[in-house]
């Protein structure tokens, strides 16, 4: 059974649990993420305020300004170890009270988008009933693949060792990447580990998978599947606004569309384009400063340019406000 539900990766974000424990694992490597320009639209315990929810241009580069930050290219091992079953929320619900773990596994991908892996899962059945997970991500070249995909991996063994009470139901591991600390890994996955891979994958036992479920529930399975499609759905509306939003502002550039003007091109109103942003946990200065800001960093990593002519690419009058704006707290 393929499953393959990933948004195009400029139309998804990470949620907050993701970067939630990103922020605490800085802190316990003795860093103040909350003094970092990127991450300090984060409250002092990490959380973001009034459930709000950040843009996949932000969320890339918070990702980026934590390994920069850390230093450490297996930050997203580090991040999945700090996490647990119950990190899942709401699927973790859905995937308890399935019939089995293959159903569980099964919920778990299908809903994926809502856990912000920004990732595309394929569950193949094997002849012997052995399911196969592999993982991709778009993030060709990036270090935010490393982490993503190591990140996405902890959180699938942790899922799977929990719904199959303490037996271990992964037969083997495969990845691309080779981690500095290869022996807490290997530990960690309990099974066969194959470095240097062509995929990132996880291969999950059939007779483990097909045990029934002593917690399964149908009546919690069918209403939690109810309550996560309401999720998507509603999470999507708002991912499509905020991405529709971000490609104007880019095609803008260097002009700044006022508002009012970007709410009739959408076909309403400046006061109810205001409010659908503000219920998404946004607004339409920070939609603009992330993207200057990712824009920015991107001219300046790929070089040729001065930071007077990024200044004027970005709508701005000179290099200082560029460098106020590299420096500033982001907006809210």
């Amino acid at each position: 059974m393929a499953v393959n539900l990933a948004e195009r990766q400029e139309r998804v974000m990470i949620t907050p649990q993701i970067l939630f424990h990103t922020f605490h694992e800085l802190q316990s490597r003795g860093l103040d993420p909350g003094r970092d320009p990127d991450w300090s639209v984060f409250r002092a315990d990490g959380t973001l305020p009034n459930h709000q929810r950040i843009s996949f241009l932000q969320s890339q580069a918070l990702l980026l300004r934590a390994l920069d930050l850390s230093g450490d290219p297996d930050l997203g091992l580090a991040v999945g170890y700090r996490q647990t079953f119950a990190s899942f929320g709401l699927v973790a619900a859905a995937m308890l009270a399935s019939p089995t773990l293959r159903d569980a596994v099964h919920v778990g991908l299908r809903y994926h988008s809502i856990l912000g892996t920004m990732l595309d899962f394929d569950a193949t059945e094997r002849p012997d009933g052995g399911l196969l997970i592999t993982m991709q991500s778009r993030f060709a070249g990036s270090p935010v693949r490393r982490f993503l995909m190591q990140e996405a991996h902890v959180m699938i063994l942790i899922a799977a060792r929990f719904m199959s009470a303490g037996r271990n139901p992964v037969l083997k591991v495969t990845t691309p990447f080779r981690p500095v600390d290869r022996r807490r890994f290997s530990a960690f996955c309990a099974c066969e580990v194959e470095y240097g891979a062509e995929r990132q994958s996880v291969l999950l036992a059939g007779p483990v998978l097909d045990t029934a479920n002593p917690q399964a529930d149908s009546f919690a399975f069918a209403e939690t599947q109810l309550a996560l499609q309401a999720l998507v759905d509603a999470e999507q509306g708002q991912r499509d606004m905020l991405h529709a939003i971000e490609a104007r502002i880019i095609r803008s550039l260097p002009e700044v569309e006022p508002l009012a003007r970007v709410a009739a091109a959408f076909g309403t109103s400046e006061r109810s384009l205001r409010r659908r942003l503000e219920e998404a946990g946004t607004s339409y200065r920070a939609l603009l400063h992330t993207v200057r800001l990712a824009r920015a960093r991107a001219r300046m990593n790929a070089g040729g340019m001065t930071r007077e002519q990024i200044a004027h690419e970005l709508g701005f009058e000179d290099a200082r406000s560029l460098r106020r704006l590299l420096q500033s707290r982001h907006p809210s």
